[in-house]
């Protein structure tokens, strides 16, 4: 039975073991989104594996008391009952002895004449050989064979009561105790106590008053049926409780045994759980780098289109902090049309989309946190697993493709240009330069008749047909760009070119362009085609906003061009500014000017290119662009490029 108990109790505790300890390792695989707040699972399995074996002690302690508990009432009753079955042979005989009224015996020593008896007629008879006898009543006989019994160390017994006839069969304190808690009820008492420095089970029950008792106690005022005292009867333990220390000493060792085995399952069954963790977090570690490390953004979401998890590509592709998109809609990111979708329908657009165009990704435009959008192409595929539907959304942000198509378009428009503007040129050039010569001519002749009136009319026509040819070649070197050419140049005479090519727009539009660039400035060394179309963009750009601020003519309508030498990071620079008194960029923009195909124009008038080229060029030059903005007043493009040498 004891056994059939412990090994009640290592089952619960390996049940409690592989309820908190594992599915420690599986919460820790369902909640790597969870961030949170998240502690180490190898610190969580250690936690868990001592409360375990906390539980496991008390589960095994708990066993063992219960099971010395029942050891000990099983070793009481079966004390008890041989005490019963005591009670009951003795009260057999008290009845036999009172049924006959008691037996007259002879004389003895041992059984010498009863002085409480005297009162009863007939308390002594002779044999007709003449041997005197004595009548014994039933208490006088059983007190005679308790007396007997009590020389052998057995079972002892003891018939009292709160009013003896006979002061020697007074009551005990305990019996005294006993008799008390008849007279309120009970019908048994029992309990272990030392006697003679021997353990007994004492065990007392009320003697009730027969018919047969009144014979000597009616004069003590008894009736039929009155409680007039108890039998007592003591078990010796000594046996008993021999056989229950001995139970108890191979509880402790199976108990003892069973306890080191399920400590040795925890620790052993926390070792490998932690082991497997580790793997397991190895595995998630490499996958994590892996997934983090990708270019392409990936997301994780649930049926209904939440992000569950991200990887650094994403959040970075959207200029997000990772834990501000996890539970949001992934329709925060993301536009397929003109307005805002529920995630759910957007996906299930999108995956028609991607259907029809044969499994491809498609193109959509992303949202960042600052509300810019930006090309972006897009592609989902579905997670074939046993837990809720997952949807895997791989992301890339196209808009550096589309920047670099956009410049090979323009290269190809460019390179048309300029097979269409050298054959211009050769068109254009032949015909001026006749005209020049022409002009000379009839020059010569208005000079040598004296007619200085026609001579000044012809010396205009020659210098703007010069002019017509400087404008043919500046026009020639900006289409024809050489990729790696640099040379050592000043900036003031790329700004001069530059001016000559907007010389039309600006003079059409009724901007003025006031250049302070001093005649002592350092060369540097560039590709001048490159700088040339940096400035070209930003002049254009002031003439866009002065336009916009100015539809008509304006003394406030000019562009202001400033170069100085600057000392910057260790080295010196060449600073040009471009300062225009137009529209300015208004804050909101003015943290996505330099992002690729945004643009505050409207359609038609740009494409969202000019600046971010423009910064690419100067950082090729390792110099600097920034713009600084006042709404409504100014717009200043500082320029800083690094200086070859000094003059």
């Amino acid at each position: 039975m004891a056994l059939f108990h412990g090994y009640l109790a290592a089952s619960i505790g390996f049940f409690f073991f592989f309820v908190i300890s594992v599915p420690a390792s599986f919460h820790h695989k369902s909640a790597e989104t969870d961030k949170t707040s998240r502690r180490d699972p190898v610190f969580r399995i250690t936690i868990y594996m001592w409360i375990s074996v906390i539980i496991w002690t008390c589960v095994i302690w708990a066993s063992l008391v219960w099971n010395i508990v029942r050891e000990k009432r099983e070793t009481f009753a079966v004390a008890k009952n041989e005490a019963g079955t005591v009670f009951e042979r003795d009260l057999i005989y008290y009845r036999w002895a009172w049924e006959h009224n008691g037996v007259y015996v002879p004389v003895t020593r041992g059984t010498p004449p009863n002085p409480y008896l005297s009162n009863i007629k007939d308390n002594t008879a002779v044999t007709p050989s003449g041997i005197k006898l004595i009548l014994v009543n039933p208490e006088y006989m059983i007190r005679q064979v308790y007396e007997m019994r009590a020389s052998s160390y057995g079972a002892l017994g003891h018939i009292t009561s709160l009013d003896p006839i006979r002061p020697q069969n007074a009551a005990d304190p305990w019996e005294t105790e006993a008799l008390e808690a008849f007279e309120h009820g009970h019908k048994e008492v029992a309990a272990i106590q030392e006697m003679d420095g021997r353990p007994y089970l004492r065990m007392m029950r009320p003697l009730i008053t027969e018919p047969g008792c009144l014979k000597c106690h009616a004069v003590q005022g008894y009736r039929v049926g009155d409680i007039r005292g108890g039998i007592s009867v003591a078990i010796p333990m000594d046996l008993l409780e021999s056989i229950f220390s001995h139970d108890i000493r191979m509880f402790l060792l199976a108990h003892g045994i069973i306890w080191a085995f399920g400590i040795l399952g925890i620790f052993v069954g926390s070792y490998r759980l932690k082991e497997s963790v580790k793997q397991q977090e190895m595995l998630e570690t490499r996958m994590k780098t892996i997934i983090n490390n990708m270019l392409d953004g990936l997301f994780m979401l649930d049926k209904d289109g939440k992000i569950r998890s991200l990887n650094t590509a994403a959040a970075r592709i959207f200029r997000y902090d990772p834990s501000e998109l996890v539970g949001q809609d992934i329709n925060i990111l993301i536009r397929s049309g003109d307005h805002q979708e529920p995630s759910s329908a957007l996906i299930e657009k999108l995956l028609k989309e991607m259907e029809e165009a044969g499994g491809s990704p498609v193109e959509v435009r992303g949202v960042r946190k600052n509300g810019s959008m930006f090309p972006l192409e897009i592609s989902f595929s579905r997670m074939r697993t046993d837990a809720p539907p997952m949807l895997i959304a791989m992301v890339r942000d196209i808009s550096q493709e589309k920047v670099r198509k956009a410049e090979a378009l323009r290269a190809g428009h460019l390179a048309a240009i300029g097979e269409l503007a050298s054959g211009v040129a050769h068109e254009i050039n032949d015909p001026i330069n006749g005209v020049i010569k022409y002009t000379h001519i009839l020059l010569n002749d208005a000079e040598s008749e004296g007619d200085r009136a026609h001579a000044d009319i012809l010396k205009r026509i020659i210098k703007e047909s010069g002019r017509i040819s400087v404008v043919v070649q500046n026009l020639l070197s900006f289409v024809h760009q050489e990729e790696d050419f640099e040379e050592e140049i000043r900036v003031r005479d790329i700004i001069a070119d530059s001016l000559v090519l907007l010389s039309y727009q600006m003079q059409k539009d009724g901007i003025q362009v006031l250049v302070d660039a001093p005649d002592d400035l350092p060369l540097i060394k560039c590709n001048p085609q490159h700088i040339q179309q940096v400035f070209i963009n930003l002049l254009n750009n002031a003439r866009y906003a002065l336009n916009q601020k100015y539809p008509e003519q304006s003394p406030d309508k000019y562009i202001k061009i400033r170069c100085s030498v600057v000392f910057l990071r260790g080295r010196e620079y060449l600073r040009t500014k471009v300062t225009d008194f137009g529209t300015g960029i208004a804050p909101e923009a003015l943290g996505q000017i330099f992002d690729p195909l945004f643009t505050t124009k409207p359609l038609g008038k740009g494409i969202g290119l000019g600046l971010t080229i423009s910064q690419e060029i100067v950082r090729d030059h390792h110099g600097y662009l920034k713009v600084e903005s006042v709404s409504g007043e100014q717009t200043t493009v500082t320029v800083d490029l690094p200086l070859f040498s000094i003059t």
